[in-house]
């Protein structure tokens, strides 16, 4: 419910440059000036993607399930839960622990009432520990990953504030690390976007840089530099 409100800063955008920054803000006020329906504005589109990703991951679940004969099983991803869940007004969404009281009010609806205090409540506690020993066991291939990074080149990031943020988090630091992950993925894949021109997108146009040029100069190479 909390991805459904209006157009918050991501976790990753303390670690983007100034330019970035200020080249979202310039995009994101056109878009408040442009007219659309319902739906278009962008921090539905940010919910759209976010419920896309969550189906997709379910879809490679279910199909390791299947190799050993075992039915998965996601009640929250189901259609008729998913329409529901985007029916709700918006005042309610933003509203601190509006999902528990809504789940609870749904069971009580089912029959199913005597829920235990604190049921619902989101907990992210394991996912934590997990993703930082997942974090400290490959700290050193992600720096080296962000030794010449692509986003730095295309003026998105610095390189040795990303490097830095990884190896506190590694440490310990109370860093948000889906930011972190955020960044790694996007940089891990304009790196399998790149390598793939001249194969399947052979004779694609040149790209531009991302920001405006500014205070980060691109290199040769980076991912606006034509060839």
């Amino acid at each position: 419910l909390a991805a459904l409100t209006w157009a918050r800063p991501g976790p990753a955008a303390r670690w983007l440059t100034g330019e970035a920054l200020a080249e979202v803000s310039v995009r994101l006020q056109d878009t408040t000036m442009r007219p659309g329906g319902p739906g278009q504005r962008p921090g539905e589109f940010r919910a759209r993607a976010a419920l896309a990703r969550h189906a997709a991951d379910l879809r490679v679940l279910e199909q390791a399930a299947e190799v050993r004969f075992q039915r998965l099983h996601a009640p929250f991803l189901d259609n008729q839960v998913v329409r529901a869940c985007r029916a709700l007004p918006e005042a309610l969404r933003v509203q601190p622990g509006a999902r528990a009281s809504i789940l609870r009010t749904v069971l009580e609806g089912a029959g199913v009432a005597e829920l235990p205090s604190g049921w619902g409540a989101p907990s992210h506690a394991s996912n934590a520990a997990a993703a930082r020993t997942g974090l400290r066991m490959a700290v050193d291939d992600l720096i080296a990953l962000f030794d010449t990074p692509l986003l730095a080149q295309a003026g998105l990031v610095e390189a040795r504030v990303v490097r830095k943020a990884l190896r506190s988090a590694a440490e310990g630091a109370p860093l948000p690390l889906d930011g972190l992950a955020d960044l790694v993925s996007t940089e891990l894949w304009l790196r399998r976007l790149l390598s793939r021109r001249g194969t399947c997108w052979t004779g694609t146009p040149a790209r531009q840089r991302a920001v405006p040029t500014g205070t980060v100069v691109p290199q040769r190479g980076a991912l606006g530099a034509g060839r």
